[in-house]
């Protein structure tokens, strides 16, 4: 009977080959595995992005994996490399580096120089048919081959080199195989085989297929010989290998000793932080951050702290210090306290803010202690995973506190964590549609049908019944052909995107330990790992996050300093004002952080949140999890007294009591592991990890059976053991941490205190700090006008580039910026500045010759006469347009366009339609009137509503409301249920479109800008909406066919 043959495969690529691989490196694992490898290397291009998904891939089902990438060289050949050991890995992550950071973006090469400086370490392999052997032999270079083999030898020596010999079944590859193997015995150097494998499956082959087609940016029909000859570019397993390759089980057995010989694993990394230079000199790191945590207590508490504060103070910095973890929170310091010397408004959140050394260090602003928060939930002995801090910073702000990061610990040692992006249902769909031949009206047909869904769902939802509404026969191998792709692309990378805010720190240098390349923003750096490969190899990560309610609040609180004289701290605001509860407990939160959503809307006229931990709760509650779980309406109850608060457990109330006995937040699961099962905190956080179980009681594996029998041994019987147990089971799905909770409510409420005294200030802030929030300046702008702030038009005379206020009445009135108008570009912004910042220009020629000194481009000049900035100047928009463009054409040396007696033209005044169709043309919003003021009249006639109207409606009553579309949502909780904000010049329209209506008239609900929605009011506990049940389009009027919702589905 014959041995098992034994094989491992020595060159695959996965997705992040970018559009040179269709599989997943899990895939690529799992399909190895299964056809029973010895071990799997994968070599994507210029890239170790997949590298920490393959390590766990492989480590759940023991498969031997082998780290490499394949380079890029000069003439555009390309060389893998394998990984042997610790310092081939740094070499491979610096040539990675190199490559990325040194040639053009998006062309990464390697010089045979560099290969030659960091070689150590590394097996290199001759390649595939782009290898630079093969490529050679192909032009029957066969002097220049042996000459690059000899090239290869040096750099490498024969031990560390194999030509790599492929059979795909193709008579070219094997002539060229048998030369191959010919010049690796003339050269001494062992050859082996091996697949160049760029997918799982062979039914993969099509969505490879249609990868290459979009990285050669061509058909299918067009791609020609640029496609892979035929479906064996999968992995394969021993059995078939032995036999494409009879008569050569030692090079299949050769593949055994590369694996041997590439013992490198990612547990070998173990990178360190830098370490945290401080003044003091001597003092070890903890010695630095006991004494600065104290000065803080004292700061944050006054000269005596209370037993509680001093206990957990004590119980933290010991922990910290085991772990070994004080310099990471310096470090965070450091970066909070340049960004507070420079009067950058910052925050922490997160679980960090179940910390009291954060709170002291001033890194958050919640005390841990008052509010009765557990530090486990952020950190605790029995935690594997390194602890997460993220920093909010207010947004127009955050690239000062990234380039200090760089620079105060080193562009070699710090960079930003990558995210991937996948194929989601629109842009796939537009790709893979492009390949297939569908002309664009199709794809944009789709691409409506299938909106932000991952491809996978994407590929679904056009199977049952999108494919057909898109106008494609769900039968046509096309058809068929884009639903299979779809579905194959699903969670796969496209490419590469900055992370939000996430910084890695290293005390080695950080491209020895993960790749870097140049991100497409200036003095930007980023990793090529993303935030979920951090962890597994040691990374510890800072998420240095932009905030735009922290740009609002911080502007808001200086113009209040500069224009009033009133000076006013975050931290100190009064948390109890009747009144900003009341504004809340109304709905009253347009443009209101954390409560402005339509679900948050609907919500908090039945919460009516009347201090400040309510907003907690609010903050934490209109949640997909918390929906999911069904806690929203036994907690709506409650509060409003429609039940009873009860307690599954007697010892359950101190811990629930605050959340009316419904379960809330994280930290409650744990409290009640601690106090139901005596848990210790570190034990109930390990519980919260494994929360997601749906098991008897007698299969529970390791702390759930802990947690069953502490409860037991406690003398809880097993009904209600039972009982806690399924209402635990919900928190792995929707528990919010409590901390994160209380640090957005802080921001929830100092934005609606100042929207309240100070709408103005407030206003202009946002304005400012946009994009930003749930609704577009326009809504903004008429929420505002409701609540009595003057709006002022924009105007070359008086406006900036920002929204300002001009405080000749009292309170102040707004004046718009040029930054809302469309069209003027970051170059006009600089050029406009400096030609207004002479003074109040004085005459309609002095602008002209100032534009022209300062390189104001003309048409810069023409979007702001269109969009009636020249009121001052010269009045009437299209006389301000007239004389603008007469006086550039004689500023050019051209006839005169000038009437002899320089009177203008006797063109006709705009109606007030026409100029609020150009406000909404060139701004997006009007200051002088909404657009449905046009339609109201015959809107009246025909019986439909305002928005204003369905307040004295009583419920059932069949109605008809109209209004322009600013919000769109189907969020994923709501089981296909979409939502629409309607807004007319009175306020908003909830409506509501049940899934099967949805799906009918998707594309013109998604697509059309104002509407009359037929349909039957609703009235339950203070709100109102609109179920609907068809839909009519309205025609553009007042600019409204220009109005941009905000769109979330």
């Amino acid at each position: 009977m014959s041995s098992p043959i034994a094989y491992a495969e020595l060159h695959a690529h996965s997705a992040f080959s970018l559009l040179d691989g269709a599989s997943s490196p899990e895939a690529l694992v799992a399909r190895a595995h299964e056809l029973g490898l010895s071990a799997l290397a994968v070599v994507d291009h210029d890239d170790l992005g997949g590298a920490v998904r393959l390590h766990r891939a492989a480590q759940e089902v023991g498969l031997s994996v082998i780290h490499g990438a394949s380079l890029t060289l000069e003439d555009g050949s390309s060389l893998p490399l394998l990984v042997r050991n610790r310092v081939g890995w740094g070499n491979l992550c610096r040539l990675v580096s190199l490559a990325r950071t040194a040639s053009p973006r998006g062309a990464p090469r390697t010089t045979i120089e560099r290969l030659g400086a960091h070689s150590e370490g590394l097996m290199a392999l001759t390649g595939d048919a782009r290898g630079p052997l093969a490529r050679a032999l192909d032009r029957d270079d066969e002097p220049q081959a042996l000459m690059i083999l000899g090239r290869l030898v040096e750099l490498f020596g024969r031990e560390g080199l194999r030509v790599e010999v492929f059979n795909h079944r193709l008579p070219w590859e094997r002539r060229l195989s048998e030369r191959l193997v010919t010049l690796a015995r003339r050269a001494g150097v062992a050859w082996v085989p091996a697949q160049g494998a760029r997918y799982a499956h062979r039914d993969d082959a099509c969505a490879y297929d249609v990868l290459t087609c979009l990285r050669h940016q061509v058909t299918l029909e067009d791609a020609g010989e640029r496609l892979l000859p035929n479906a064996e570019w999968g992995i394969k397993g021993p059995q078939e290998m032995a036999a494409l390759f009879p008569g050569d089980e030692a090079a299949i057995a050769r593949t055994l000793e590369v694996a041997q010989a590439c013992a490198f694993r990612l547990e070998d990394l173990a990178p360190r932080l830098p370490r945290y230079e401080h003044p003091s000199g001597g003092q070890d790191d903890d010695q630095v951050l006991a004494r600065m945590a104290h000065e803080g207590a004292r700061e944050r508490y006054g000269p005596s702290l209370s037993e509680a504060h001093r206990r957990q103070l004590a119980h933290e910095l010991s922990l910290i210090g085991r772990l070994g973890l004080a310099g990471y929170f310096l470090i965070v310091s450091d970066i909070v306290s340049f960004a507070r010397r420079e009067k950058i408004l910052i925050q922490g959140r997160g679980s960090a803010a179940n910390s009291v050394v954060c709170y002291c260090l001033g890194i958050t602003s919640v005390d841990p202690v008052g509010m009765d928060l557990l530090f486990e939930r952020f950190l605790s002995e029995e935690r594997t995973d390194p602890p997460d801090i993220d920093v909010d910073i207010e947004h127009h702000r955050r690239e000062e506190v990234l380039q200090y990061v760089y620079e105060r610990y080193g562009r070699d040692h710090a960079a930003m964590v990558c995210e991937s992006i996948t194929w989601r249902g629109k842009s796939a769909v537009r790709d893979v549609a492009r390949v297939l031949g569908l002309d664009g009206e199709v794809s944009s047909r789709l691409a409506v049908e299938v909106g932000r869904s991952e491809a996978s769902e994407a590929a679904e939802h056009l199977k049952e019944g999108g494919a057909a509404r898109a106008g494609l026969d769900p039968e046509s191998p096309t058809t068929r052909a884009l639903l299979d792709v779809l579905s194959r692309l699903d969670r796969l990378p496209r490419h590469r995107s900055i992370h939000t805010g996430g910084f890695v720190l290293t005390a080695e240098p950080l491209n020895t330990v993960v790749p870097i390349e140049s991100a497409s923003m200036a003095d930007r750096t980023v990793i090529q790992w993303d935030k979920d490969d951090l962890g597994p190899v040691g990374l510890v990560k800072i998420d240095l996050l932009g905030l735009g309610i922290l740009t609002v609040i911080s502007e808001a609180l200086s113009t209040l300093r500069h224009s009033r004289g009133i000076e006013l701290d975050l931290a100190r605001l009064p948390t109890d004002d009747p009144a900003v509860y009341e504004q809340i407990s109304r709905a009253d939160t347009v443009g209101l952080f954390q409560i402005e959503s339509r679900a948050q809307m609907n919500s908090l006229p039945r919460t009516r949140p009347d201090r400040f931990y309510d907003l907690v709760v609010q903050v934490a509650i209109i949640r997909p999890g918390p929906i999911q779980g069904e806690m929203v309406h036994p907690y709506i109850r409650r509060r409003r007294g429609e039940e009873p608060v009860t307690y599954l457990h007697p010892d359950l109330e101190p811990v629930l009591k605050r959340t009316l006995g419904v379960p809330l937040f994280q930290e409650q699961g744990m409290k009640v592991a601690i106090a139901m099962a005596g848990f210790t905190p570190g034990q109930a956080d390990r519980l919260r990890k494994v929360m997601g179980f749906k098991r008897a009681p007698d299969h529970l594996p390791g702390i759930l059976r802990d947690l069953w029998q502490g409860m037991a041994e406690r003398g809880v019987d097993e009904p209600t053991r039972l009982r806690i147990l399924k209402q635990l089971e919900g928190f792995a799905s929707y528990g919010f941490p409590e901390s994160h909770a209380a640090s957005f409510a802080l921001l929830t409420y100092a934005s609606a205190w100042l929207r309240h005294h100070f709408a103005p200030e407030y206003l202009a802030a946002l304005l400012n700090a946009q994009p930003m929030g749930f609704y577009s300046p326009s809504t903004l702008v008429e929420d505002a006008r409701h609540h009595g702030v003057e709006i002022r038009p924009m105007d070359l005379v008086f406006s900036r580039w920002r929204t300002t206020l001009e405080t000749d009445t009292d309170p102040p009135a707004v004046r718009l910026g040029f930054h809302l108008v469309r069209g003027l570009g970051s170059r006009a912004r600089e050029r406009l500045e400096r030609t207004l910042g002479a003074g109040r220009v004085g005459s309609l020629d002095e602008l002209v010759s100032r534009a022209g000194e300062h390189g104001l481009p003309d048409e810069a000049l023409h979007v702001l006469a269109r969009a009636g900035a020249f009121r001052t100047l010269w009045p009437g928009r299209r006389q301000a347009l007239w004389a603008l463009i007469r006086r550039l054409v004689e500023r050019q040396g051209a006839l005169p366009l000038s009437r002899p007696d320089d009177r203008p033209l006797p063109l006709p005044s705009m109606t007030l339609l026409e100029e609020t169709a150009a406000d909404y043309a060139n701004l997006g919003l009007s200051h002088q009137v909404h657009p449905m003021t046009f339609y109201r009249r015959g809107l009246r006639d025909r019986g439909v509503a305002s928005s204003l109207d369905l307040a004295t409606l009583p419920h059932g009553t069949k109605v008809q409301v109209g209004g322009l579309v600013i919000c769109r949502q189907r969020p994923g909780s709501a089981k296909g249920v979409f939502f629409m904000t309607l807004e007319d010049e009175h306020g908003m329209a909830n409506i509501v479109v049940m899934p099967d209506l949805f799906e009918r008239d998707r594309v013109a609900l998604v697509t059309t800008s104002t509407l009359i929605v037929h349909g039957t009011l609703e009235r339950h506990q203070r709100v109102i909406n609109v179920l609907a049940h068809r839909f009519e389009a309205l025609e553009s009027r007042g600019g409204s066919e220009h109005h941009r919702s905000h769109d979330f589905h």
